[in-house]
């Protein structure tokens, strides 16, 4: 190599070195949480509570005290679980002075929903107010909560879920599409069979554009909903039952904004959806839909008949259809339909499972491209027979995966890789050892947050290894389970497993089903020591025992409990619980309700 050469050589590694220090030296290296900028510290804020802010912020220094009283970031409210003692303070001195600054309202408990709800001065005071989530409201507060929500101009989402039944739709959902401003609305509640039918808009339209509804209803209220909203883009509705009575003549409904439809049928033909297509779905460009029942829904030739004459512009055709059949000959004449060139040419491919159920087939039929469908179900013993063009399912979007059976298990062949809730029913047999690793090779058992168990035979060491394996689990229910006898109960909490799972498990939330003694209401408390809530059932001689067990003040294993929920609840059992209560001077601050049979308490 020439001298020139090397020079220039030494020059460029340099150059590069200065350049590299001058880099290094401009780089800053965070060591400490409050070195942070605030901009960044702004984002982290935003995925918390100002609740759980205030806690691991305040009195922490000057500029942290400047953020949570002279800033002017948003909030957002969520409280799910709370004690009373704990929420009173959060509403005087977290709530109320920040409210000109609170954007979103998330409210799950019942009583801290009534609490904000029955004065509806309070609502008013949240200004800024963009989002507002009720889960768990009582229907009394219903009828006047939109009257003042409408004064609140910023107010573009709403989330209402009901506790008890409604009588009157007609008011319910007028009241909702007077609030103008609104653009999400999500509606969940179950209403009497008998409840007066929606009237039609004649000139009254709400700004809705993105609408979901829990609540079984008729194809005619479907209608007449969608006379209200002319700007609608996005719908889901679930529990779709067939027409009440012969359908009435309607004037014309113009959906010129509609884009996505999801829509969950319940015994609705296959004739009396066609003519909603017909009508109101010109524009739709993804179409979802879960049915059952009707087998013309197999019909592939009319599909592509209605799709290609009133859907133009669907892209997406998503069909998940479930049925019956005493027919051998089902199950393989479904391998010769969906694949013309009309489906070939959208690159929309279908699949469909058969499983045996003693003299019956049970067909699942869907489609694979895509599966979008977040709830998973895989049903009795599979004897799969796929269509001639299928694509392998991207299961990737599941969350809940239903396993309906051990035999089921071991015949699948799926992997669910960002499943979070796993629900098992009908027969688990084998040794927990099997199951687990079963489970595993369907999804990640360490990535559970909601594990339900609705089988029988289910012992409850089964669920302490299972639980064992799911460290993750906030949330257990269990529908039907073997609780053991008395005197089996003192060698399980001496087991190793019981020990360790009692200490490492996250579980705040608890459903057990069964109507339990004392012996083994006080088991389920010892493992779960966490618990922040529990619904539970007991035995009206056990009554006494178990609740003092449950309210407790110098228990370690309740110390978090702040709420329960009696599944059979009555008059004469909220007496007994205030008269122990006072007696044994259990609760110097609590709050009690029975609604729909059911005794909640809160302290």
């Amino acid at each position: 190599m020439s001298t020139k050469r090397q020079q220039k050589t030494v020059q460029s590694c340099d150059i590069v070195k200065r350049k590299k220090l001058n880099i290094d030296s401009k780089r800053k290296f965070y060591t400490h949480f409050e070195d942070l900028s605030n901009e960044i510290i702004y984002e982290i804020f935003d995925y918390l509570d100002i609740y759980h802010i205030y806690e691991a912020f305040s009195n922490l220094n000057k500029r942290f005290d400047n953020f949570l009283v002279s800033s002017t970031f948003p909030i957002k409210i969520n409280i799910s679980s709370m004690s009373k003692t704990n929420f009173q303070y959060y509403y005087t001195n977290i709530l109320i002075p920040n409210k000109h600054r609170i954007t979103s309202i998330c409210l799950s408990n019942l009583f801290i929903v009534d609490f904000i709800c029955s004065s509806p001065r309070i609502i008013l005071t949240f200004i800024q107010l963009e989002r507002l989530i009720l889960d768990n409201i009582q229907l009394k507060y219903i009828q006047n909560i939109p009257n003042h929500l409408i004064s609140l101009f910023n107010l573009h989402s709403l989330t209402i879920s009901l506790i008890d039944k409604i009588q009157n739709k007609n008011n319910f959902y007028y009241s909702i599409f007077r609030l103008s401003t609104l653009k999400y609305c999500k509606l969940s509640f179950e209403s009497y069979i008998r409840a007066k039918p929606l009237l039609i808009s004649s000139n009254e339209y709400s700004s809705i554009e993105h609408l979901i509804i829990h609540n079984e209803s008729t194809l005619d209220e479907f209608r007449i909903v969608l006379s209200y909203l002319p700007q609608l883009r996005r719908l889901y509705w679930n529990k779709l039952c067939r027409f009440n009575n012969k359908q009435d003549e309607l004037r014309e409904i113009t959906l010129k904004y509609l884009k996505h439809v999801s829509l969950q049928f319940k015994y609705t033909y296959f004739d009396q959806f066609e003519p909603l297509i017909i009508d109101l779905f010109h524009q739709v460009e993804v179409l979802r839909i879960s049915t059952s029942f009707d087998r013309s829904y197999f019909d592939a030739n009319r599909w592509e008949r209605l799709i290609s004459s009133y859907m133009p512009h669907l892209r997406i055709f998503d069909i998940q259809h479930n049925d019956n059949s005493h027919d051998q000959m089902t199950c393989h004449n479904l391998n010769n339909l969906f694949i013309s060139s009309f489906w070939l040419q959208h690159q929309w491919f279908f699949t469909h499972q058969c499983y045996s159920r003693g003299n019956w087939k049970q067909i699942n039929f869907y489609s694979t491209n895509p599966y979008r469908r977040k709830h998973y179900t895989i049903y009795g013993e599979i004897e799969k027979e796929n269509c001639l063009h299928n694509q392998e399912t991207n299961l990737d979007l599941v969350d809940h995966v239903h396993i309906q059976g051990e035999k089921t298990m071991l015949s699948c062949l799926n992997y669910f890789p960002n499943a979070t809730n796993l629900t098992l029913s009908h027969s688990f047999n084998k040794s927990i050892d099997e199951i687990i690793i079963n489970l595993n090779q369907i999804l990640p058992l360490i990535q559970l947050t909601t594990l339900s168990i609705d089988c029988d035979g289910f012992s409850f060491d089964k669920v302490i290894e299972l639980i064992h394996f799911t460290p993750n689990i906030h949330t257990l229910k269990v529908y039907s389970m073997n609780l053991y006898r008395i005197d089996s109960i003192l060698p399980i909490q001496k087991s190793k497993t019981f020990r360790l799972v009692s200490n490492r498990n996250l579980i705040k939330n608890f459903t057990i089903d069964n109507r339990c003694i004392f012996e083994q209401a006080k088991l389920l408390i010892n493992l779960c020591r966490r618990l922040e809530h529990i619904n539970i059932d007991v035995l009206w001689q056990d009554f006494e025992s178990i609740l003092q067990l449950l309210l407790t003040k110098n228990n370690n294993n309740t110390c978090h409990l702040c709420s329960l929920c009696l599944k059979y609840g009555s008059k004469r059992m909220r007496k007994k619980l205030e008269k122990l209560i006072k007696s044994k001077n259990l609760l110097d601050n609590y709050s009690i309700k029975l609604i729909r049979s059911k005794l909640y308490l809160w302290w």
